[in-house]
């Protein structure tokens, strides 16, 4: 971002105002949150920011049922430090959080900005994983899916919650990924989270994603493991299926070959450890 392309500068104490503020804008105006994205890839025809800083979106709740509400300004550290977050369907969420870039960067970086920017990120595989609903401001409050938020299509909004449904008994989820350091972008990343009843696997969500990509889930293997039991039988099907589903693209990092190689190593560890969080170890 060019310090010099900035002309104007608004804190909002409220999520209306900074709605007022982001529709007076007529697309040149662009909301902030930690601003670790937008500081090296600012639109040029960005103009004006609207910082969220004072909108009262930084905080964490738990519900009554078990649940969490995550305020958009909620930075990464933050979470961190939230037991109820941090231990949330086996711990996923801090096993992820854990592994975002540096401690300054998670210090800043905000939970609502990742979403909103849809790209290279390790939340969103996670998110997805946990069937998340966001909250949104349009001029009126709407709940919306994290899976249909990421297809896109929507006008102008302000990402005001994050809001994590209760763990089913018997849900394990993990989540890994795989980078050339540990600060850089991952070159392949996913999360599984299977439900169990029984020793049989009742719902399943698998997600694959890469550097360029948000991740999205992969039907054709959680249709493999619904009605199994977690077996390394079934983890080694559902690998298969997912080197077979997926279609990664290649880029002077790492080969398509490379990539789809490591979407079935990912699928794996996580289902193993998966079975390792199950009450009595899965199958």
């Amino acid at each position: 971002m060019s310090v010099t392309q900035i002309q104007q500068y608004d804190r909002p104490s409220s999520v209306d105002a900074a709605w007022q503020l982001l529709q007076q804008g007529d697309g040149a105006a662009q909301l902030l949150g930690g601003g670790t994205d937008l500081v090296v890839r600012c639109p040029p025809e960005v103009t004006a920011l609207v910082d969220l800083s004072d909108a009262g979106l930084r905080y964490v709740e738990s519900t009554t049922d078990g649940g969490l509400r995550l305020g958009a300004m909620s930075t990464f550290t933050d979470l961190l430090e939230h037991p109820a977050v941090v231990t949330h369907t086996t711990g996923v969420l801090g096993e992820m959080l854990a592994q975002v870039g540096s401690v300054l960067h998670r210090n800043s970086a905000t939970i609502g900005g990742h979403v909103v920017r849809s790209r290279l990120s390790d939340v969103l595989p996670v998110l997805l994983a946990l069937d998340v609903t966001l909250l949104l401001y349009d001029g009126t409050e709407r709940e919306l899916g994290i899976g249909e938020y990421l297809d896109g299509g929507l006008g102008p909004h302000v990402v005001v919650e994050i809001r994590i449904p209760p763990r089913v008994e018997g849900s394990a989820a993990a989540f890994t990924r795989f980078a050339r350091t540990a600060f850089d972008h991952a070159l392949v990343n996913g999360c599984c989270r299977v439900d169990v009843r029984d020793g049989v696997i009742t719902a399943a969500r698998v997600v694959v994603g890469e550097s360029s990509a948000v991740g999205r889930r992969v039907p054709p293997v959680e249709e493999v493991l619904v009605g199994a039991s977690l077996t390394p039988e079934t983890i080694d099907t559902a690998v298969a299926a997912t080197r077979r589903a997926v279609d990664l693209h290649g880029d002077w990092i790492a080969s398509a070959e490379y990539r789809q190689h490591l979407a079935g190593v990912v699928t794996e560890r996580c289902l193993r450890t998966v079975a390792e969080r199950l009450p009595g170890g899965g199958a």
